[in-house]
């Protein structure tokens, strides 16, 4: 069975994977990075999860209100609790300087899977998808991986107003 999906995953999708792992593996390596591309991959991730919510659900209120309760629990939390100390700003590039982490990577990987297990569950039509309970699990994990993101730029916007 895992041979005949697979087989049928359209090769856009091998090429999505291809450029997120390659996106998530740029994230393990410590660099300077404008502003401007610093914010890109929170606020980038952010849309794309959203969108995925979008795809599998529609925009309708339940999917949504538990999206955005993952997004500000796990927003509050990272910044809170996880911020990454090491992050600095300067000022006079505009830029900030980024360690490496494989963090990033995993939850780039923990998104683009759970779209694709999704996107198997329906296409096999399996009731599950369908209830209550599965959209509301499927939507509070698209809103917590969002939160990981959104962690990532209040800590950025924290390190340049503090700079």
């Amino acid at each position: 069975m895992i041979t005949q999906i697979l087989i049928h995953t359209p090769v856009w999708v091998y090429g999505l994977f291809i450029a997120l792992a390659v996106f998530g593996l740029q994230q393990t390596r410590s660099r300077n990075v404008s502003a401007v591309l610093a914010y890109f991959l929170p606020f980038g991730m952010i849309a794309l999860s959203l969108a995925g919510i979008n795809s599998s659900f529609g925009i309708k209120p339940a999917p949504i209100a538990m999206w955005a309760i993952g997004l500000l629990i796990v927003t509050v939390i990272g910044f809170k609790h996880f911020r990454d100390d090491q992050v600095t700003f300067t000022r006079s590039s505009r830029s900030f300087f980024i360690p490496g982490s494989w963090t990033p990577f995993f939850v780039i990987m923990a998104i683009f899977f759970t779209k694709y297990v999704f996107g198997v569950m329906h296409a096999l039509d399996a009731e599950i998808v369908t209830t209550n309970a599965f959209v509301a699990a499927l939507s509070l994990a698209y809103g917590c991986f969002s939160g990981y993101f959104s962690s990532r730029a209040v800590n950025l916007v924290s390190k340049a107003k503090g700079a």
